[in-house]
């Protein structure tokens, strides 16, 4: 689908290679994944530098040179410095917030069966719980331990950025051959045409899935309503409530 306008109770869907349809309500399910985002001075490093988003990243062949910077401290980023340190690289971590690391199992038990079985994931994301735990997110079976005994060296917020050169929080600076920029994604939802759908940044507006556009809603968003929503496992719930939803007001 390469656009999506019209108005409420009348919405025109538009596809590459066929006729656009025409429906009374539409339900943006695109995921948790929108666009990568890569921060702005990452256009001041000289071409020499090879840059790669986590989104495009697979293994350490695709890395140019050993002094490799890691630029954003969640699961990817994690997940990431500790492999390729394990093959060798000399890596940075840079982080920002400084997340807390959880073990992804805890007596036993897969910490999302502890999650469910407390009901920490149901918790809405609007409630004054939420709004702490959406705060605190945590890195998930990765730990510090495991990366500074790989050698990975912790740096914190990346501010600057200049030839082949980082410059971090603290006035230090370091010297990249490569830099993988794990900064996540932001929704891109500018492909809806719809006077009233999107804030100021380009993405849809919603309370629990229900957009200001009547006929118009949004599913698997990180946060849509508890922390389950953009989970596969736990998705099926805002799904269900979404779907009796639609069948009241068709009826």
């Amino acid at each position: 689908m390469t656009r999506l306008n019209g108005a409420a109770g009348d919405f025109r869907l538009r596809f590459a290679s066929r006729e656009p349809l025409r429906a009374r309500a539409v339900v943006v399910a695109t995921g948790a994944f929108g666009s990568p985002f890569v921060p702005g001075l990452a256009n001041r490093l000289d071409p020499q530098v090879l840059q790669i988003h986590s989104e495009d990243y697979r293994n350490p062949s695709q890395l140019r040179g050993d002094n490799v910077s890691v630029v954003g401290g969640g699961n990817s980023g994690f997940q990431i410095a500790l492999e390729l340190a394990n093959q060798g690289k000399r890596v940075s971590l840079s982080e920002g917030a400084g997340l807390r690391s959880l073990p992804q199992r805890l007596l036993g038990r897969d910490l999302f069966w502890w999650l469910t079985t407390t009901g920490l994931i149901g918790v809405a994301g609007s409630s004054r719980l939420g709004r702490r735990l959406r705060a605190n997110e945590p890195v998930i079976g990765t730990s510090r331990r495991r990366l500074r005994r790989a050698a990975v060296s912790f740096r914190p917020r990346t501010v600057e950025a200049h030839t082949d050169r980082l410059s971090f929080e603290d006035g230090t600076n370091i010297k990249v051959d490569t830099v993988v920029w794990t900064t996540g994604y932001r929704h891109d939802d500018t492909w809806i045409d719809i006077p009233g759908a999107l804030n100021e940044n380009g993405a849809l507006t919603n309370q629990d899935g229900v957009t200001p556009v009547e006929g118009l809603y949004t599913l698997g968003r990180p946060w849509q309503r508890d922390r389950g929503s953009s989970l596969l496992g736990y998705v099926r719930r805002d799904a269900e409530r979404l779907a009796h939803r639609l069948a009241r007001e068709a009826s």
